[in-house]
């Protein structure tokens, strides 16, 4: 089983049809993958998602992403994050949360952010754009 952390760019694309949002859900609903979120990442999806739509809850979302385990933001994901920003000021605190947790979790983490590929990281990246 391969482990996939998603961030939020890559959840989006997925609920708005964006290229790559294809390969998202393919892994979502694929038994070779485990799927995971960190809670930054899911609140950062539940605002913009809230923003667009007002009928848009928690609830339906995960129903929208049946298997896919939203990680609680750990003093170890919090602390490697931390570290990310020396490194990598470019980019946001969701980004940060997202490659911390795929670093911990030995996963690839998803993403559209194209800045991503220029950013020095340990964790394995899958660009879906």
């Amino acid at each position: 089983m391969t482990d996939i952390v998603l961030d939020a760019s890559a959840v989006l694309a997925m609920v708005y049809s964006e290229p790559g949002g294809n390969k998202v859900y393919a892994a979502i609903v694929s038994p070779l993958y485990s799927v995971s979120i960190s809670a930054l990442n899911w609140c950062e999806v539940l605002t913009k998602l809230s923003q667009k739509s007002p009928i848009m809850s928690a609830e339906k979302m995960a129903a929208i992403l049946p298997g896919v385990e939203v990680v609680p933001f750990s003093q170890v994901e919090a602390e490697e994050a931390a570290s990310l920003a020396k490194s990598c000021p470019s980019i946001s605190l969701g980004d940060r949360a997202c490659l911390a947790l795929a670093s911990s979790l030995n996963a690839a983490a998803w993403t559209t952010d194209k800045i991503w590929a220029q950013i020095p990281v340990s964790a394995k990246l899958e660009m879906l754009r």
